[in-house]
């Protein structure tokens, strides 16, 4: 009998896994020759009508550096409708948006005459690109005021601040949900405590707030900022930061850290610690809506670099506390996903932790539970006998899970994939998420057949660039998935980028840009 029901389970899970993904509508361009190759997509933009804006840092000569941004528009056929190339001068493009049909770049460029960088608003028609004209100044910063890293070396020694240095020195801009709000965020020169400038404004460029910060008393080496996100209601900014007792990450075996967070509007600035627990939490990432504020991560029990599973915090908005909390350990289904039956039961018993993962996607579905990936991701480096040096990149198993509001994880799954880069490929690789109808949706490359494991699993292959095919993980609300190839590459004859895919603002399409040698095609996937 208990054979019997075993043999039934098993045939179940199999059918679940091979089961078709709920239908995908693809819409393909036409091949284009790619005016630019070496390029990175950077940013881009929902154009209010089905199209989409995308920006990529293009780079020439021998050393590669970054010369530009070509920036195109197509309409929701996926015609090319308007491109234009912006060059860089002493500046670049820190963000862009969409407003009353036009396109707005945020520029920031450095000006030399004041020793200032400067932070100004370009506009152009969506019909026609154009930003040959004067920009608008919304503000400037002193460099003098803004830290900025150095390293050198006196013999063997090193010296520099690069482990004091939050985020790029020319400041980082961020969005809200919808666009309605434009964060600015700097980190500011002061020996004596760390100190960070957030300015806030509206998608007309209305100041909302500034507002400097200080963490009282606390030297900068001994704080770790993690994220900001910005409330697209209000403006609202939330700082996540790390804050250390001393410069050691353990304390008699414990963690030496807490977790603040920051609630920094037009009346000032709120402050929120985190207990972890004496667990160890090597970093977390804020995910925000117009209800749901939450800090999610990993945790594990032995230091900041290993992963024992995740954990969450949901905070109450409106008098801003910690509405619920949990450390949920991966689960048995998670083990067994990634291990196989046997291998993962032993594994889970013995307390087994992970390492190499790093954020990729979190969501927040219209229940407010957050559906959260990663990857296990790392670098190996070898070295021949005639000096020459090997780096690899390994893009391997996806971790997908589902939180709910009072911080129990719903299911958590792993997607089985093995695939390496010399780095050339490296926009191929890795893989896209997005949520729709309590569905996850993993897009990734992989070569044509999927490899079937031992306990009824999958997993995707490695392949040359040129031979990977396009595949869709669906994971339904129960934690069941399903997989499908969407695109196969024979047909297709480009390859996509799926790390560079762009989710439409009402989260019901996908929209990839595909190459091949000198051949370009974008593709869009209604979901």
């Amino acid at each position: 009998m208990k054979l019997k029901l075993l043999l039934a389970v098993m045939l179940c899970f199999c059918v679940a896994v091979q089961a078709q993904v709920s239908p995908i509508q693809v819409t393909k361009s036409k091949i284009e020759k790619d005016k630019r190759k070496d390029t990175e997509l950077m940013f881009t933009a929902d154009d209010g009508k089905g199209g989409f804006i995308s920006a990529r840092l293009y780079r020439a000569g021998l050393m590669k550096m970054p010369k530009g941004y070509y920036i195109e528009h197509y309409d929701a056929a996926l015609n090319l409708v308007s491109e234009y190339e912006y060059e860089i001068d002493d500046s670049s493009i820190k963000s862009l948006f969409v407003k009353d049909g036009k396109l707005n770049l945020i520029e920031y460029k450095r000006n030399r005459d004041t020793n200032n960088n400067d932070y100004n608003l370009l506009t152009s028609s969506l019909d026609k690109l154009d930003f040959s004209g004067e920009g608008q100044n919304i503000f400037s910063v002193s460099r003098k005021d803004v830290k900025k890293p150095f390293f050198f070396a006196v013999g063997f020694i090193p010296i520099g601040n690069l482990g004091q240095v939050d985020h790029d020195p020319t400041g980082e801009v961020y969005l809200s949900q919808n666009r309605n709000h434009i964060a600015f965020n700097f980190d500011i020169k002061d020996d004596k405590e760390e100190t960070h400038l957030v300015k806030v404004f509206d998608n007309d460029l209305n100041l909302v707030f500034e507002n400097e910060f200080k963490q009282e008393g606390v030297k900068d080496n001994l704080f770790h900022y993690n994220s900001i996100t910005i409330d697209d209601s209000n403006g609202d900014a939330y700082f996540l930061g790390k804050l250390y007792e001393s410069r050691r990450m353990k304390k008699k075996g414990k963690s030496n850290y807490v977790y603040k967070l920051y609630q920094l509007n037009a009346n000032g600035t709120k402050e929120l610690s985190f207990d972890t627990a004496e667990n160890f939490v090597g970093s977390m990432e804020l995910i925000n809506d117009d209800e749901n504020l939450v800090c999610v991560g990993f945790y594990s029990e032995k230091n900041d670099f290993r992963y024992k599973g995740t954990v969450y915090y949901n905070v109450n908005k409106d008098d801003f506390s910690v509405s619920a909390s949990s450390f949920n350990p991966f689960t048995k289904q998670f083990m067994v996903d990634k291990y196989g039956e046997k291998r993962g039961s032993r594994k889970e018993k013995k307390g087994k932790e992970l390492s190499n993962l790093r954020y990729r996607g979190l969501h927040i579905g219209t229940d407010g539970g957050v559906y959260f990936t990663a990857e296990e991701y790392y670098i190996t480096t070898t070295y021949g006998y005639n000096g020459t040096q090997n780096t690899v990149y390994h893009y391997n198993d996806i971790f997908a899970c589902k939180i709910n509001t009072s911080g129990k994880m719903e299911w958590a799954r792993n997607i089985n994939k093995r695939q390496t880069t010399g780095g050339n490929a490296i926009d191929y690789f890795s893989y896209l998420s997005t949520v729709k109808d309590g569905r996850m949706l993993i897009l990734l490359n992989g070569s044509d057949k999927v490899k079937k494991m031992r306990d009824d699993r999958i997993r995707f292959n490695d392949k040359r660039v040129k031979k990977l095919s396009l595949y869709v993980v669906e994971v339904l609300p129960g934690g069941e998935f399903n997989y499908d190839q969407v695109i196969n590459n024979d047909e297709s004859k480009v390859t996509y980028k799926v790390a560079e895919g762009v989710i439409s603002n009402n989260y019901d399409a996908v929209i990839l840009e595909g190459n091949k040698g000198k051949k370009k095609r974008v593709v869009k996937l209604t979901l």
